[in-house]
């Protein structure tokens, strides 16, 4: 039984023993007016005391102070955890946030099986409700989905993967949220919203679910076509982010580097990254054989690009990344400059930046890491962002000395997530790397030069051979 069946297990049992209400004094009809859910900015905001994964996140001894915090920061969509054994919510909590603030839509967050849940959070005052795909099966969704339309209720259809997206795809959701949170296994995948969206075909407020920590992280859903966010924990431990978080919410649009990385994703090969170009030649030729990223380094090195250079490549179809190496709180004028005239689409940040540096940065990022050993792989997790590029590491350079990363180390780092590599890719080892880590992403860069800052064609054209007849 995984965490999500024995959650609800332990719900039914306690319904068994308490009723519906579970010892809460609802009353028998509705008292405040319904107040529509999604209403701009669709930030939601959750009271959430505690998580199977995370333990105690606060104790909230006063829920409608935590929810007046969010609502003088200008929050309109509150989700407030109801489920009492492993969160530590109840439906006192709603009803009484529900009384201090009653033009606030509020959701109820918990593991909802029958019609009689439904009345029992219309009467205590929810505005919305959240129906998880994974719990139920087709049938009882569309009648919960219908009961609770009948009410005028809300609804948050939630999934986790294409399954799931298939058995509600029938039900055409109003509002649909995608987890990056595994409820069997608890795990958390950024990138995983992003390419599940593409599944869904029919019009819905997307919400993007769990994982969002910083303002960097809140700007990928709000830039790749996500209506809103739902954050939990990390308002809870740091109200000050929900200031960042709104601020994200008006950069609206489709265009943010990982949704359109992820929009190129096939299931049988790694996206390719072409790392240290200089020139329109090996541009034109990485971008043929498939590249799916150009790197360009502006940092000292002998494969650094010039900024008109860059300008001059940006008919090529291709997602570019300025690699940086830096310790400074803002990287230089003309990387910004190639960013806000997207020249650029995304920054590596290569050096001893830190993970605040990233977490404020106001376009898309990601930090790449050399690790020493198979013990640093436990860095991964306190950088933001959907992933972390594993290098080899080296005394005399911080990235294109052609020396390949441990095996142990990468082995190691597969266990935090999916793997992006780079260090020592070749068109003679490539083949093998694909086959034993099977990595989401590999950059490769200096073995595959004819010299430093030129690309040997022959070697890019085999690498990317050995790329497509390999499978993972």
């Amino acid at each position: 039984m995984n965490i999500l069946e024995k959650i609800a297990q332990i719900r039914r049992e306690a319904i068994k023993a308490k009723g519906y209400t579970l010892g809460a004094d609802v009353p028998e009809v509705r008292e405040t007016p319904l107040i529509p859910f999604g209403l701009k900015p669709f930030v939601i905001c959750e009271i959430k005391r505690r998580s199977p994964s995370k333990g105690l996140i606060s104790e909230i001894s006063d829920p409608v102070r935590q929810a007046g915090i969010y609502v003088d920061k200008g929050i309109r969509n509150i989700s407030v955890l109801t489920e009492e054994d492993h969160f530590g919510g109840s439906l006192n909590d709603l009803m009484a946030v529900k009384k201090a603030f009653p033009q606030i839509a509020l959701l109820r967050k918990d593991f909802l099986l029958e019609k009689e849940d439904i009345d029992v959070s219309y009467r205590a005052g929810a505005d919305a409700i959240l129906l998880i795909a994974a719990l139920l099966d087709k049938d009882k969704l569309i009648e919960l989905y219908d009961y609770a339309t009948s009410l005028d209720l809300s609804i948050l259809m939630e999934v986790h993967n294409e399954e799931e997206i298939e058995k509600i795809r029938s039900i055409k959701p109003l509002i649909t949220g995608i987890n990056c949170r595994n409820l069997k296994t608890f795990k958390i995948d950024q990138a995983m919203p992003l390419i599940l969206k593409q599944h869904i075909d029919w019009e819905t407020k997307l919400v993007y679910e769990s994982g969002i920590s910083s303002f960097n992280e809140a700007l990928i859903p709000f830039e790749s076509g996500f209506s809103g966010i739902l954050v939990g924990e990390s308002v809870v431990r740091d109200t000050d982010l929900i200031d960042h978080l709104i601020l994200a919410a008006t950069r609206e649009g489709n265009g943010n580097f990982w949704n359109r990385l992820y929009s190129r994703k096939t299931p049988s090969v790694p996206l390719v990254k072409i790392c240290g170009i200089t020139n329109r030649s090996d541009a034109e030729a990485a971008v043929n054989l498939g590249a799916d990223i150009l790197g360009f380094v502006l940092a000292d090195s002998p494969r650094k690009a010039n900024p008109a250079f860059i300008r001059s490549i940006s008919d090529l179809n291709v997602l570019k990344v300025a690699v940086l190496v830096t310790s400074r709180e803002e990287p230089h004028g003309d990387v910004m400059e190639l960013l806000e005239k997207g020249f650029i689409d995304a920054v590596q940040f290569h050096g001893d930046e830190s993970p605040l540096l990233l977490g404020a940065f106001p376009y898309p990022c990601y930090k790449a890491l050399r690790l020493k050993d198979s013990d640093e792989s436990e860095e991964i997790s306190r950088f933001p962002g959907p992933r972390v590029l594993i290098d080899a590491y080296s005394p005399d350079a911080y990235g294109g000395t052609g020396k390949r990363i441990n095996s142990e180390v990468v082995q190691s780092a597969s266990t935090v997530g999916p793997l992006w590599i780079a260090g020592g890719l070749s068109e003679e080892n490539i083949g093998s790397v694909i086959d034993e880590f099977h990595p989401e992403l590999v950059d490769a860069s200096s073995k595959l030069e004819s010299e430093k800052g030129r690309k040997d064609h022959m070697k890019m054209k085999k690498f990317f051979a050995e790329i497509n007849n390999g499978s993972i």
